[in-house]
C-alpha cells in the first residue's frame, strides 16, 4: 500500500474515560461452553495512520471509477450510488431528546450516510466534486450533534440503540478516511474530535450495553474496532481495539459454531454481517493481519443451508434472508473450501449471489420501504455493494455432496445444487444447541422447500417488530414449529451448549438420512429420523419414549397453503405467490391411536407479509409413541402415489406403494411383509419386476430379502444395500460404533467391518 499523508495535527478534545477491561458484562459459564471461533486478542495495529486505507488506498481510486463500466451489476450499483438521495442533501435539523424516536433515529442515519456517500463521490473528477466534498465535510463537522449522549441506548426501542451506533461509526469512519487529506487544520481538529469522543464513549460503555454476548455487544464492538484502526495514532486506539476484539470474540465464541452456524438465525446473521464484514476488510487493509480466514466458516454456512432460490431459512427470530455473498467473494479468491474440489470459496460466493432470487425482497422494499438488511435507515447498502463487488470473478457452483451434515446440528438435505429448478428438493433439519437470545422452541423441527415453493415451513420471526406481543405469544412457541411436544413442551438441550444428538448420517445413491435425539424437561426422549428418498420425497419417523403416560402432540405446518384431506392423507395446495409457483404436497400420516385437530396459526416469511394458515396436530396420550410422515411435493394432482396400510400397531407400521415398502418398528423384533423382513428401526425396501432391488435401513442388525440375500450385524448400523445391474452389491454404511457383519448371497458369504461412514462393493 502506498504511503499517504501522516496525521500530524494535534487534536484537543473533551476527555472521555477509557473503559477498564474489568467491565459490567458478566459472562455466565455457559457463554464459554460453545464451539465458536475468535480473533487473536493480542491485537495488530496499523504501522502508521494513513488515509485512505479502510476500504482501499489511493492507488485503487481509478479502478473504482472504472468498475462501473465492467458489467451490468456494477453499473446498477454505481447508478444507485451516483443518484443516491443523500448526495448533496440538505442536512436535517438537529433533533432534541424529546422528539419522536423515529425522528432521532432517521436523523443519525441520514447524517452518517450523507457523509459517506458524498465523501465517496468527492474522490472522482466530476463537475460536482467540490460540492460533494463540502457536503461530506459539513456532515462530519456536525458529528453526533443532537441527543445521542443524552439518551440511554439500552432502553427498549431507544432511538440511539447501540446496534445502530456501530453502523453510524463505520459510516463516519469511511467518510473521514476519504476526505482527511483535503481537510483544513480547523476542520481536521473538529471532525477528529467528534470521532475520538464517540470512540471513547463506545469503549467506555460497550460492556454495559449488553446483558449477554449477543449482537448488542458485537455490533458496536465491530464499529469501535473500525474506529481504532481509523484513528490508530491516538494513544487510546490500541485499547479501543482490544476492547472491540474482546467484546466481539465473546459473541463469535458463543453465538457462532465452529462450522459457521449462527444460532440467532438468518436475520441476525445478516444484521451482524453489516458490521463484522466492514471490520474484517478494515483490519486486513490497515494492518499485516488478515482476519478473514477465521471467519471463513461463517461465510460458508449460508451456502450450506441455502434453499433452491438461495434463501436462508426463517428459523429462530428470523425472516427468510438472501445471503449478500457478493460483499465478501473478493476476499476469498485464494481460499480453498470444503464445498468444492478445486475452486476457491470466492467463486462459490459469487455463484451464490448470481443465483439468488431477490424478487421477493425487492417487492417487499417497494411495498414497505424496508430492505432485507434490518437497518434500512442506517446502512449504506448500494455503496457497500459497489465497494466490494468484483465483476471479474468467474462463478462456480459447489460440486460436493449436496446433502450437508453440520457439526452444530443443522442438516441440509438437498437433491442437487441447482437453483430455480422445479424438481429441486431441500429440507433443513434443525438440531442446534439453544442460545440465550432470539431462541425459539424448535428442536428437531424441519422446513421443506420443493417445486420452487416454500412448503412445510417454520412460523418465522414475528409480524413486523421484535417487541410485538404476538412474537412471544405465538412465533417463538413450540406449536409454531414442526416439532413433537410432550404436555405442550418441545424437547430441550441435553445440557447447556449441547444440543440434540445426531447419528446414523448416511448419503447413498437415492437415499440420505439422519437421526437426531433430544430430551424433554420432565424426562423422556424424542428421536426423529429424516430420510430423503430418490431425491423426490421424504419419510419422517418419530419415536417418543417417556417415563410415564403424557400427551404427545405431533405438530405439522404446511406453509402458506390450503389444507384438504383427513388424518391419514392431507393435501396442501399452494397458490402462485411471491415465493413460488402453484403446486401441492401430499402428506401421509401413519400411526395408531392419534386424534387430529386442524388449527390456524400465523406465518411470516418477510417482514409485514404475515397471515393465518392451517396446520394440524396429531395427539395421543401414551408413554411410547411411534409415527411416520411421508411428504411428497408435486406439481399436479396426477403424479402422486397411493399408500396402503399393511400393518399398524403401537410398535410397528408398514405401508406399501406399488413395489416399495416403508417400515417403522420399535418392537425390537424382525418383522416385514411378504418375502422380506428386518429388525430396523426404519427401512425403505424396493423391488423391481426381476426381484429385490434395494433396501435402506436405520439402526438395523438383520435383513432378509427372501431372495437369497441375508445380512447379519453384531451392532445396529445404518445401511443402504443396492443390487446393481452388474449383479454387484453396493453397500453404503454409517456405523456410530464399530460393527462387524456377514452378508450371504446364495452359497457365498462375506465378512465386513463397518466403522464410521463408507461404502463397499461386493461381487
Amino acid at each position: 500500500m502506498l504511503a499517504k499523508r501522516l496525521i500530524l495535527s494535534v487534536v484537543t478534545v473533551v476527555s472521555v474515560a477509557v473503559a477498564p477491561l474489568s467491565h459490567a458484562l458478566k459472562l455466565k459459564p455457559y457463554h464459554s461452553s460453545y464451539t465458536g471461533f475468535e480473533l487473536p486478542e493480542d491485537v495488530t495495529m496499523p504501522e502508521i495512520e494513513i488515509h485512505p486505507s479502510l476500504w482501499f488506498d489511493e492507488s485503487e481510486i481509478e479502478g473504482l471509477w472504472q468498475k462501473k463500466d465492467r458489467d451490468g451489476i456494477a453499473a446498477q450499483f454505481w447508478n444507485e450510488v451516483s443518484t443516491n438521495e443523500f448526495l448533496l442533501t440538505d442536512l436535517p435539523p438537529i433533533p432534541r431528546a424529546e422528539d419522536e424516536k423515529s425522528v432521532i433515529h432517521k436523523y443519525y442515519g441520514t447524517l452518517t450516510q450523507a457523509a459517506m456517500y458524498n465523501a465517496f463521490m468527492s474522490l472522482f473528477d466530476t463537475p460536482r466534486k467540490q460540492a460533494y466534498l463540502d457536503c461530506a465535510v459539513q456532515a462530519l463537522q456536525r458529528g453526533y450533534a443532537g441527543p445521542l449522549y443524552e439518551l440511554d441506548p439500552i432502553v427498549k426501542g431507544s432511538a440511539v440503540d447501540e446496534i445502530y451506533q456501530g453502523i453510524w461509526a463505520q459510516s463516519f469512519a469511511s467518510a473521514y478516511d476519504w476526505v482527511q487529506s483535503r481537510l483544513s487544520v480547523e476542520q481536521e481538529e473538529t471532525i477528529r474530535g467528534h470521532l475520538i469522543k464517540h470512540a471513547s464513549y463506545m469503549n467506555e460503555h460497550l460492556f454495559s450495553w449488553a446483558s449477554s454476548p449477543h449482537n448488542h455487544l458485537s455490533k458496536p464492538g465491530w464499529g469501535l474496532g473500525t474506529m481504532a484502526l481509523l484513528l490508530s495514532n491516538e494513544p487510546a486506539a490500541k485499547t479501543w481495539l482490544k476492547t472491540a476484539i474482546e467484546g466481539t470474540n465473546a459473541n463469535t465464541r458463543y453465538f457462532f459454531g465452529s462450522d459457521g452456524t449462527y444460532r440467532e438465525g438468518s436475520h441476525y446473521y445478516m444484521f451482524s454481517m453489516l458490521n463484522f464484514l466492514p471490520f474484517l476488510y478494515h483490519y486486513r487493509n490497515t494492518t499485516d493481519y488478515d482476519p478473514f480466514p477465521v471467519f471463513q466458516p461463517a461465510f460458508e454456512w449460508p451456502l450450506r443451508i441455502r434453499n433452491g432460490k438461495g434463501w436462508m431459512p426463517n428459523q429462530e427470530d428470523s425472516f427468510i434472508r438472501p445471503f449478500a455473498s457478493h460483499l465478501v467473494a473478493a476476499a476469498f479468491m485464494d481460499s480453498p473450501t470444503e464445498l468444492h474440489s478445486s475452486a476457491p470459496l470466492g467463486r462459490l460466493l459469487h455463484w451464490n449471489f448470481l443465483n439468488t432470487d431477490l424478487d421477493p425482497f425487492h417487492a417487499s422494499k417497494q411495498r414497505t420501504g424496508f430492505n432485507y438488511t434490518g437497518a434500512t435507515w442506517d446502512y449504506p447498502k448500494p455503496l457497500i455493494e459497489y465497494l466490494t463487488y468484483d465483476p471479474r470473478i468467474d462463478p462456480i457452483a459447489p460440486n460436493v455432496e449436496p446433502t450437508q451434515f453440520l457439526e452444530s446440528g443443522q442438516t441440509a438435505f438437498r437433491s442437487d445444487w441447482s437453483t430455480g429448478e422445479q424438481k429441486h428438493l431441500f429440507l433443513l433439519f434443525q438440531g442446534v444447541a439453544e442460545a440465550d437470545n432470539h431462541q425459539h422452541y424448535d428442536h428437531l423441527s424441519f422446513s421443506l422447500f420443493a417445486e420452487n415453493q416454500m412448503m412445510s415451513s417454520d412460523g418465522g420471526y414475528t409480524r413486523k417488530s421484535y417487541g410485538e406481543a404476538m412474537r412471544k405469544e405465538w412465533y417463538l412457541t413450540a406449536e409454531a414449529h414442526n416439532v413433537v411436544m410432550v404436555d405442550g413442551h418441545a424437547p430441550q438441550d441435553i445440557v447447556p451448549g449441547v444440543g440434540p444428538y445426531s447419528s446414523d448420517r448416511i448419503v447413498a445413491p437415492g437415499f440420505a438420512s439422519e437421526k437426531k435425539t433430544a430430551v424433554y424437561q420432565e424426562g423422556g426422549t424424542h428421536s426423529r429420523i429424516v430420510s430423503m428418498i430418490e431425491n423426490d420425497r421424504f419419510a419422517i419417523v418419530d419415536v417418543i419414549e417417556l417415563p410415564a403416560e403424557r400427551t404427545v402432540d405431533i405438530v405439522m405446518h404446511g406453509g402458506r397453503a390450503r389444507l384438504e384431506g383427513d388424518k391419514v392423507r392431507s393435501v396442501w395446495y399452494y397458490e402462485a405467490d411471491t415465493y413460488g409457483p402453484e403446486c401441492l404436497m401430499d402428506q401421509w400420516f401413519l400411526g395408531k391411536g392419534y386424534s387430529r385437530r386442524v388449527k390456524e396459526g400465523e406465518l411470516t416469511y418477510i417482514k409485514g407479509d404475515y397471515g393465518a394458515y392451517p396446520y394440524f396436530v396429531q395427539s395421543k396420550k401414551t408413554d411410547r409413541a411411534l409415527a411416520m410422515h411421508l411428504l411428497e411435493p408435486r406439481e399436479t394432482m396426477t403424479d402422486g402415489r397411493s399408500y396402503e396400510f399393511l400393518r399398524k400397531s403401537n410398535e410397528t407400521i408398514v405401508v406399501q406403494a406399488e413395489n416399495q415398502w416403508h417400515l417403522c418398528n420399535i418392537s425390537g423384533k424382525s418383522v416385514g411383509e411378504g418375502s422380506w423382513e428386518t429388525d430396523a428401526l426404519y427401512a425403505h425396501v424396493s423391488f423391481a419386476e426381476s426381484g429385490f432391488r434395494k433396501v435402506a435401513m436405520i439402526d438395523a442388525t438383520t435383513f432378509d430379502s427372501g431372495e437369497g440375500l441375508e445380512i447379519f450385524l453384531n451392532a445396529p448400523c445404518t445401511l443402504s444395500v443396492e443390487l446393481l445391474d452388474t449383479d454387484e452389491l453396493r453397500i453404503d454404511f454409517s456405523a456410530d460404533i464399530d460393527a462387524q457383519g456377514v452378508i450371504r448371497r446364495g452359497d457365498r458369504e462375506q465378512r465386513l467391518n463397518f466403522r464410521g461412514r463408507g461404502a463397499h462393493t461386493l461381487k
